[in-house]
């Protein structure tokens, strides 16, 4: 197969890996800089991450390495659906993103001491920007396989199941038909020549 038809096989699981990253990333980079002296869930903050306020970036950072072992064994149309749900899932993390619920917690609690300390919460947008960059990933790899997904190379193709062998066509070349039937999972010493 010539690279040109591996290539957006390629990118698209680059781009998987690379939305994998970049949600685990914001599951912990800072969303929200508090002043000093904030008690979030019990503790002392100064800031707080994406993963102490939302849960859903690793879990949709593993769904990400799902997607690229699937891509790899489906094949055909099953590829073009999961095109289609990878774009779904992107718009999905962009409503969970800009829909600003994560930022709905109580951060109005001080620590004794501190009561007279000015300063408000402030969101930061790194976290935020690392969760849009994730869904625009997705969205790319998602519409990669859904336009390109029924040409990519499958992963095994090569070993198909005894129910779908083809007729073998020798080469010509013994020793390359040799190779090639042992390949295959079969013994060439019990076959006619």
């Amino acid at each position: 197969m010539p690279d040109s038809a591996k290539r957006p096989l390629w990118i698209a699981l680059a781009a998987l890996a690379s939305a994998a990253l970049a949600l685990w990333g914001a599951s912990s980079l800072t969303w929200v800089d508090v002043p000093p002296g904030t008690v979030f869930h019990g503790e002392l903050r100064e800031e707080i991450s994406g993963s102490d306020l939302v849960t859903w970036p690793v879990p949709l950072a593993l769904l990400a390495l799902a997607a690229m072992a699937a891509t790899l064994a489906l094949r055909g149309v099953a590829r073009r659906v999961l095109g289609i749900v990878l774009v779904a899932v992107a718009v999905w993390v962009t409503v969970l993103v800009l829909d600003g619920s994560a930022y709905d917690v109580d951060l109005s609690t001080r620590a004794p001491g501190y009561d007279a300390m000015p300063g408000e919460p402030t969101k930061t947008w790194l976290g935020p920007g690392a969760a849009l960059v994730a869904a625009a990933l997705y969205a790319f790899a998602g519409a990669v396989l859904a336009w390109r997904g029924h040409r990519m190379p499958r992963m095994g193709g090569k070993y198909s199941a005894p129910g779908e062998q083809k007729e073998r066509r020798r080469s010509g070349n013994p020793d390359a038909d040799l190779w090639n039937a042992l390949s295959e999972g079969e013994d060439p010493t019990t076959r006619d020549r």
